[in-house]
């Protein structure tokens, strides 16, 4: 069960509890930091999922959660924040180290949605949005993680090529700094970001020419 923290809020009782744990050890930041970890720990343990989808596509996001698997049912009376789904086969709730942020992660381990949840009481929000094959590729390469390849949705030669979109991406930011340099002088931190999106461009490059050897072959 989600804690709807804040309707709960406007009982008198619970709230008296919020203003005595602000009081405590690490004052109000530290109470809605509790806050927002216990909504994790509810949100993943739960069988709900954010009504709100974000798609940034412009396409249908239910329709493409539906075409994976999942099922919804309708948004809760209570709490219309929230409503009952069911997940893919396979497919399981995953926490981060970040109290807004957990993950659903399909049968290969890979983090396939991206759900936020802010359960403090004075902005209660959440949402959920499918991760894209660039996100996921280029969170890999980042992270110093495998990519994980299949025969539908990370392609072998679906992944070259957002490699070599990354590649693209990361050309266009040292374009972009090396401009700002040449207008406004070539700093310490100029250099730096320059150095870094040139370092990244070279591993996406690298990881695309795998990947299309492997393909060719």
């Amino acid at each position: 069960m989600i804690e709807n923290t804040s309707e709960n809020m406007k009982d008198p009782a619970n709230a008296l509890l919020m203003l005595a744990a602000s009081m405590g050890p690490g004052g109000s930041d530290q109470a809605i930091a509790e806050q927002e970890r216990a909504g994790q720990t509810q949100l993943v343990n739960s069988d709900r999922l954010p009504a709100q989808i974000e798609d940034h596509t412009g396409s249908d996001g239910q329709t493409a959660f539906e075409a994976l698997g999942f099922t919804f049912g309708k948004p809760d009376a209570r709490d219309p924040l929230f409503r009952p789904a069911t997940l893919p086969e396979g497919w399981k709730r995953e926490a981060s180290d970040h109290d807004m942020w957990s993950y659903l992660v399909d049968q290969l381990g890979r983090r396939r949605v991206a759900i936020f949840y802010k359960a403090a009481f004075y902005d209660r929000r959440a949402f959920m949005s499918l991760n894209t094959l660039f996100g996921y590729v280029t969170e890999c390469v980042r992270q110093g993680k495998d990519i994980v390849t299949d025969d539908e949705w990370a392609t072998r030669t679906a992944v070259a090529a957002e490699l070599r979109r990354a590649v693209e991406r990361e050309q266009e930011s040292v374009n972009s700094w090396m401009a700002i340099g040449e207008r406004g002088g070539m700093d310490d931190s100029i250099r730096k970001y320059v150095a870094e999106h040139c370092a990244y461009r070279d591993k996406f490059a690298a990881l695309a020419a795998r990947f299309e050897a492997v393909t060719e072959a």
